[in-house]
């Protein structure tokens, strides 16, 4: 019964440990009022810094160039955006790469922030390079 019951322990801890990935985090996106154009998160990146929390909430303020790296892994996160731009957010999409024994090895969350002729045009620009399918637009909430 003891040896149960320490085996249960042990497993716990170890799944505990184990648990590298925030899946089922919220991710919070401030975009600033003077951004416009594509943003990329680029996570689980090596050497990188970890995203800040605000309580339970990761926090994000994208930069002008549209870019964060992070080591921060987060898989499926529930975004929220608050949205500083009287434009919207297009094309969002999340990824996630992985091994072939499905381990997360990196992921990935971008999105465009314009009106939806700018989003269109960089459609365009990515499709003729070969780079991003379609979207469809995903409207902002704060």
């Amino acid at each position: 019964m003891i040896r149960a019951v320490l085996l249960l322990i042990l497993l716990l801890l170890f799944a505990v440990a184990c648990t590298r990935h925030a899946s089922g985090s919220t991710l919070v996106i401030e975009i600033p009022a003077d951004f416009n154009g594509n943003f990329v998160l680029n996570m689980g990146v090596h050497q990188a810094t970890p995203l800040q929390k605000d309580g339970e909430e990761y926090v994000v303020t994208v930069p002008r160039n549209g870019r964060i790296e992070t080591s921060t892994m987060l898989e499926h996160p529930k975004v929220i955006f608050r949205n500083g731009t009287s434009n919207g957010i297009w094309g969002y999409s999340e990824s996630v790469f992985a091994t072939g024994d499905g381990i997360s090895t990196g992921g990935k969350v971008q999105f465009f922030v314009g009106t939806q002729k700018d989003f269109e045009a960089e459609q365009n620009k990515r499709n003729k390079s070969g780079a991003f399918p379609g979207f469809e637009p995903v409207t902002s909430g704060a």
